[in-house]
């Protein structure tokens, strides 16, 4: 086996996801890959949080739903989670918080009791417990326990608290080996320190990065889970990149303050959720008229309405794809893994600069919180060029200076920003002409009134083919061509890699087609794609299957299968391959 998998759960305030990320990030710095996925309720205080780590000798980007050790704090924590412990695997819970069930005969793993929480000093049982539980895990596992101290030298920070943590980390692995030495569900994968060093990160981090990297340097928003922790990582890193970083009292102050700073020729970024996301649809489409490049990322949760905050789903596919009144091109992005945050959000702000439109981006929970251990990336900071902008010499030779005209050669007329000689213009929410004026109460303008409305729409989506092109929206994995095909976009994506090379396995033959920008719609490519396929199966986290709309919708295709997956909860390969199996037979 190549992948070993641990879960630890317990109330909110143990310490379980700083357990699972030391775990994680002591395999990344010894040469494995790792994988955190974190769970927790939609609370102030108290609850079960959830923290599996999965760790492989190869790159990860899917978790599984069962493990070889559980580490359980708390009753809950064990109730919903022993049944996946694999049949060698091991289960570790505190025996003063957990009853087990009388009767295991039918009961997977080995099963301990340790007194984890009860013998630690004071109020530490409830800030210090994950110590206690990280020792218990290397004695009985046999993962190594030097690797774990290493950690904790850098996690905390002040030596008293450093060295107390050690020391109940020691007291907990002496006496799990001495009471226990269990001879099944063991750690194997080879460790050694690694020579290259690793990140471990997750997707909203990454997105947040690859903004600073595409030149982002004003950020607004207004906190909405799971969109909040990309404004954290502009508020906290940002000014190291010169980016301005604002909370503001509401998204839609958020995305107008966006409206502005694009305006005057800054780059910028608002991240929330789909309700936040709704609050600036109207917005979204000022942006779109006056033709200012601004991004939003929305950071999907299960919904309608409020929803459940901090669960993952793929619903706002469709929603986000056609938001805000009327009809104008934009760039809808659905990156499907940490690389896909970083390096498409940096190209994303290019696209939009160069051809003046927004650009949204689609993520999900289990992408935006998921951690993973990646190689740095490699893309330098460089200053971005100004795409679309206009020359103070093109602008002297272009008076007067038509904002919205026809510009030969380009895909969108070039911009003029605040300061520039000669390239003062009225950038309004209302259907204008050439030089941004509208007044329906002017003869003139009146005359002409219908034929500016139409003209400038067919102006916007003349840009399209070119957009389309630019954007490179599809990619596919595996053999040119399969006995099957699964369609596939966004976070979905790692699960349905890990699952087609499980079905090589098995003799079966399977490739993946990714659908990276969801708008413009991937038509051509996918024209060409959909020649070589054989038999479809789609899989999208929602239950209306939107992505099987825009296929019928933009090329009159239809998938001969589905596998719809809505119960708040990501896809697992392993889930993935069953249906897999099914649909082939």
């Amino acid at each position: 086996m190549n992948t070993y998998s641990v879960m630890f759960g317990g109330e909110a305030g143990y310490g379980v996801m700083s357990a699972g990320m030391m775990v994680a990030r002591a395999a990344s710095r010894n040469s494995l890959w790792s994988m955190v996925v974190n769970e927790y309720p939609s609370l102030i205080k108290g609850g079960l949080n959830t923290c599996m780590a999965r760790l492989s000798t190869k790159p990860l980007a899917a978790h599984e739903e069962s493990f070889q050790f559980l580490g359980a704090l708390s009753q809950q924590a064990f109730d919903q989670n022993y049944s996946k412990v694999r049949a060698d695997g091991i289960v570790l819970y505190d025996c003063e918080a957990v009853k087990v069930p009388e009767v295991q005969e039918d009961a997977p793993g080995m099963w301990i009791g340790l007194p984890l929480l009860q013998k630690l000093p004071g109020d530490a049982a409830k800030v210090m417990g994950n110590s206690a539980l990280l020792g218990a895990f290397c004695a009985l596992s046999g993962f190594p326990k030097a690797a774990i101290l290493q950690v904790m030298n850098d996690e905390f920070k002040k030596e008293a608290i450093r060295e107390q943590n050690k020391s109940i980390f020691e007291a907990a692995f002496k006496e799990a080996a001495a009471r226990c030495c269990p001879a099944s569900g063991l750690f194997t994968l080879p460790m050694a320190l690694a020579t290259e060093p690793k990140m471990l990160l997750n997707g909203n981090d990454a997105l947040a990065m690859g903004a600073i990297q595409g030149g982002c340097r004003f950020c607004a928003g207004y906190p909405m889970t799971p969109g909040s922790s990309v404004l954290v990582y502009m508020a906290d890193q940002g000014t190291r990149y010169g980016v301005v970083f604002k909370q503001a009292e509401d998204e839609i102050a958020a995305v107008n303050m966006l409206i502005g700073a694009s305006y005057a020729g800054v780059r910028s970024l608002a991240s929330t959720s789909g309700g936040g996301f709704a609050l600036m649809v109207e917005a979204l489409g000022f942006a779109a008229q006056a033709e200012l490049p601004i991004v939003l990322v929305n950071a999907q949760r299960g919904g309608p309405s409020t929803g459940m905050p901090t669960r993952t789903a793929q619903a706002d596919l469709l929603f986000t794809t056609f938001a805000s009144q009327g009809e104008f091109p934009r760039f809808v992005l659905a990156p499907g893994d940490v690389d896909e945050c970083f390096y498409e959000t940096a190209r994303l702000f290019d696209l939009t600069e160069r051809f003046q439109v927004p650009g949204l981006i689609l993520t999900d929970k289990y992408l935006a919180d998921s951690s993973v251990s990646r190689p740095f990336f490699t893309t330098p900071l460089e200053p971005q060029a100004e795409a679309g902008r206009a020359s103070e010499e093109w602008l002297a030779a272009q008076q007067p200076y038509l904002r919205y005209g026809e510009a030969a050669g380009s895909e969108a007329p070039p911009r003029a920003v605040p300061g520039q000689a000669g390239g003062a213009y009225i950038a309004t929410s209302y259907t204008h002409s050439e030089d941004g004026f509208y007044s329906s109460g002017d003869k003139e303008y009146a005359a002409r009134e219908p034929d500016t409305a139409a003209a400038g729409l067919d102006r916007w989506y003349e840009k399209l083919p070119a957009m389309e092109a630019a954007a490179n929206g599809l990619k596919q994995y595996g053999p040119d061509e399969a006995d099957l095909t699964l369609f596939v976009w966004g976070s979905t994506k790692g699960a349905a890699l890990e699952a087609m090379e499980l079905a090589k396995q098995e003799g079966l033959s399977v490739n993946v087609l990714q659908v990276l920008y969801v708008a413009p719609f991937p038509v051509q490519a996918l024209t060409k794609s959909l020649r070589h396929v054989k038999k479809s199966l789609l899989i999208e986290g929602n239950k209306t299957g939107q992505l099987g709309f825009l296929l019928r919708g933009h090329l009159g295709y239809a998938v001969d299968e589905s596998y719809l997956k809505y119960d708040s909860r990501a896809f697992t390969p392993s889930q993935i391959l069953a249906r897999i199996k099914e649909v082939l037979g």
